[in-house]
């Protein structure tokens, strides 16, 4: 499933889900009166922290939207309940992880990590604005967002793949270049864009994902990430529970070379798994 959080007057969020036909159903809204359960989820992690309780409450919204008649749809549709994916403004699908960790594996297998701050967060369709007096141009680094679903800490590889629910896509900007010694230039607001949704690893069937590709003012960035393992990323994570304790909602951004782009004052941006997941930004003029 593909989860994503609407922009609506909670501070936080609605959470929804983005279905094959093209539209968004609203979590919450349906939970009230579709399905049998008396569970109402208040956000994405909400959904993640259910576990497999959380995942069968989103399959039978899901049974029922699929059983629906059309004119079943249209008041559905009439009352809100489910949305169009155009003109839908939407969050980033976690809207303030508790620990947003960005991490970069050397070619020796060595691991370099510093902690973003949440607030520095978006979610699709962003504008970002520089930081006054700042002219030259953002480093921009293209990354899968691993998603925890479940607590995690001193972890076993085993453990710490049980514990990934879904990946996103992260860009992670920056005034300077990435160090992980020196984080101080990225951090400001909008330094990092998450989104559009998080996909759950049963959208991954060999569960390998692909390297993000970048484009940038509709021109290709040719140095994509090489696709991970769910396997790989695991043991990645594993090490990182050594020091780290994670809970549902946290994200790691995980780099093994490649996925580096820059941008300017009014450069347009997207990174992308595949043509149906696509995450777009820009810069400000």
């Amino acid at each position: 499933m593909r989860l994503v959080t609407l922009d609506s007057r909670e501070v936080g969020g609605r959470p929804a889900l983005s279905l094959p036909s093209g539209e968004i159903l609203d979590l919450l809204a349906a939970s009230a009166t579709l399905g049998t359960s008396q569970w109402r989820p208040q956000s994405v992690v909400s959904v993640l922290a259910q576990g497999e309780e959380g995942a069968a409450h989103v399959g039978r919204l899901i049974a029922e939207i699929d059983a629906a008649t059309g004119p079943v749809r249209q008041q559905w549709r009439a009352i809100g309940r489910l949305l169009p994916a155009t003109g839908t403004q939407l969050m980033a699908p976690i809207r303030r992880p508790g620990l947003l960790l960005m991490v970069q594996r050397t070619s020796g297998q060595a691991l370099n990590a510093f902690i973003k701050n949440p607030n520095a967060a978006v979610g699709p369709d962003a504008r970002i604005v520089m930081p006054a007096h700042r002219d030259e141009p953002l480093s921009g680094l293209a990354m899968p967002g691993l998603v925890l679903g479940r607590p995690l800490y001193a972890a076993t590889p085993e453990q710490a793949a049980k514990a990934i629910a879904a990946v996103t896509l992260v860009a992670d900007l920056g005034l300077s270049a990435w160090s992980h010694v020196d984080s101080s230039g990225r951090q400001f607001p909008g330094a990092c864009v998450i989104g559009p949704s998080i996909v759950t690893l049963d959208e991954w069937p060999d569960r390998v994902v692909p390297g993000p590709a970048v484009t940038v003012n509709s021109h290709v960035i040719g140095n994509r990430l090489p696709d991970l393992s769910v396997q790989d990323a695991a043991g990645v994570l594993a090490k990182l529970s050594a020091s780290y304790a994670f809970r549902p909602g946290d994200i790691v951004a995980l780099s093994s070379g490649g996925g580096q782009f820059r941008l300017g004052r009014g450069d347009r941006a997207s990174l992308a798994f595949d043509s149906s997941l696509e995450l777009r930004f820009t810069v400000a003029d």
